[in-house]
């Protein structure tokens, strides 16, 4: 069981008067839980000692603590608690948890035409306290690492906050979780246990119970070449430019093309495309190259070496190195009440 305070919605309109979150109304037990520290991937579960309403913001205390740099020269060792907001309930008080970031921007639609600016100029504009559905004051992170451009490759004119959010922090391989600092503001946090971040080098094996997954960040055709046709004085010519894929993903003009076919794919699967202008290469390739797929890892959290969110990992497992960062963390009841934990892997985070 773990204990866990109880409140009033965090609703933005009450904090227009006042400087001060509202007041604890209650505290309880949860049991039966499964709670992720960031809600990347999957919204939390418990069972509560007491009957919590839609909208009620659960605070629940864990008994340990956790280090975050939140300066260049300043490490600071804080109690953790996790911050979610109640998104349905039953009649056993079992209840469904969103993270409360992810709750923060629920509803929020973003103009893309703001997307080209830093990620730290996308990541104020998700979290800005005058839009977002729940309390957000400020954030703890280091510019340095969100001073890069994030290509979202975004076709319509708005787009889904969570979506948009989701983009940016698998390249910046970060995380967002709350806190409750000594002034009672809710801030994000965007960092880790150091200020410049090294990858920490660490094996698993089987007694972590390693799971592995495959997730598909981009979706693209079946296809790897593509006959290229583009008008010249109104009409299409009789014979296409045509393009496909190398071994390194790479996009070939089979017309400048002087290797001996070696590094191209075994079998030709075509696609035909009409244009009235030039198209760019992003654009072929977006139709001959393959799915945009990364490993998910879970694991067992070894006390040996534990690891934490927002680390940056060089990960070894049977002889396969993978490169990423630690995403999320889960806490689980097992049979005999103790408190389990496994870690969430994401390999990559470039573009």
């Amino acid at each position: 069981m773990l204990e866990f305070n109880l409140y009033n919605n965090f609703n933005p309109n009450l904090a227009l008067s006042s400087s001060k979150l509202p007041s604890v109304k209650a505290r309880g037990v949860a049991m039966n839980y499964e709670l992720w520290q960031t809600g990347y991937k999957y919204t939390s579960s418990a069972v509560l000692s007491i009957k919590a309403e839609i909208g009620d913001v659960v605070e629940v205390l864990l008994t340990e603590s956790y280090t975050i740099a939140t300066a260049q020269d300043k490490i600071e060792s804080k109690n953790l608690s996790l911050f979610y907001t109640v998104i349905d309930a039953d009649n056993s008080n079992k209840v469904t948890l969103k993270n409360y970031f992810w709750a923060m921007i629920d509803g929020l639609d973003i103009p893309t035409s703001v997307l080209s600016g830093s990620s730290l100029s996308v990541f104020n504009l998700l979290t800005n306290k005058k839009t977002t559905a729940l309390i957000s004051d400020g954030a703890i992170l280091n510019s340095n690492e969100l001073a890069q451009t994030v290509k979202y490759n975004r076709k319509s004119d708005t787009d889904n906050a969570d979506k948009i959010a989701k983009d940016l922090f698998r390249v910046i391989r970060m995380q967002p979780f709350v806190v409750v600092d000594d002034d009672d503001k809710v801030k994000t946090v965007l960092v880790s246990r150091t200020w410049e971040r090294q990858a920490i080098a660490t094996r698993i094996d089987e007694l972590q119970n390693p799971k592995f997954e495959s997730e598909t960040l981009v979706q693209r055709s079946n296809y790897n070449f593509l006959n290229v046709y583009v008008k010249e004085n109104g009409l299409y010519p009789s014979v296409p430019t045509a393009y496909t894929v190398d071994d390194s993903n790479n996009v070939i003009n089979l017309a400048n093309y002087t290797g001996d076919g070696s590094d191209l794919p075994t079998q030709r699967l075509v696609k035909s495309a009409f244009y009235d202008e030039q198209p760019q290469i992003s654009e072929i390739k977006s139709q001959i190259t393959k799915d945009t797929t990364v490993a998910n890892i879970y694991f067992n959290q070894n006390r040996l070496l534990p690891l934490f969110v927002n680390d940056l990992v060089a990960l070894y497992h049977q002889g396969s190195l993978y490169q990423g960062y630690i995403a999320d963390r889960i806490f689980v009841e097992n049979e005999n009440g103790v408190k389990n934990e496994r870690l969430l892997f994401i390999e990559g985070g470039q573009q």
